[in-house]
């Protein structure tokens, strides 16, 4: 007669088999060398209806702090949340990533009502800076 395995060592290999498919963080990124950088820069504008050159018309205060950067791994089948930063008030913004597929969404209530979020998809790769721009058009003319 066929021995059955214990529960436990059931539990055990299934364990076993999730964290070297998710890569041992969670994520099906690659743990290979360093990590990587996300740099990015958020531009917002404009801000008067008419700008007129030597006389500047800057962001309001606040306004980069009301955006949040959304970071997701891309997984097989998914992804999932693993940061949220706010840029500084210039709209820069640095991550560490390990290397891998990743996709940034900003979160804001900027720009003009119905216009789609940013989004991108980018690769982080160990040792290298990665560097993303977005625009948020107001709707200011």
């Amino acid at each position: 007669m066929a021995r059955m395995p214990s529960p436990n060592r059931w539990r055990s290999t299934i364990a076993a088999c999730l964290l070297a498919w998710l890569g041992c963080n969670g994520s099906a990124l690659e743990n290979e060398g360093p990590a990587g950088t996300l740099v990015g820069e958020i531009s917002v504008g404009p801000f008067c209806p008419v700008e007129v050159e030597g006389q500047p018309c800057p962001p309001p205060p606040g306004t980069y702090q009301s955006i949040v950067v959304l970071v997701y791994s891309r997984l097989p089948g998914g992804e999932r949340l693993i940061a949220e930063v706010r840029p500084d008030d210039s709209g820069r913004f640095e991550l560490s990533l390990q290397p891998g597929s990743y996709r940034v969404r900003l979160d804001h209530s900027l720009g003009i009502p119905g216009t789609p979020r940013p989004d991108e998809r980018f690769r982080v790769e160990a040792g290298r800076t990665t560097a993303l721009t977005f625009d948020i058009d107001t709707g200011i003319r």
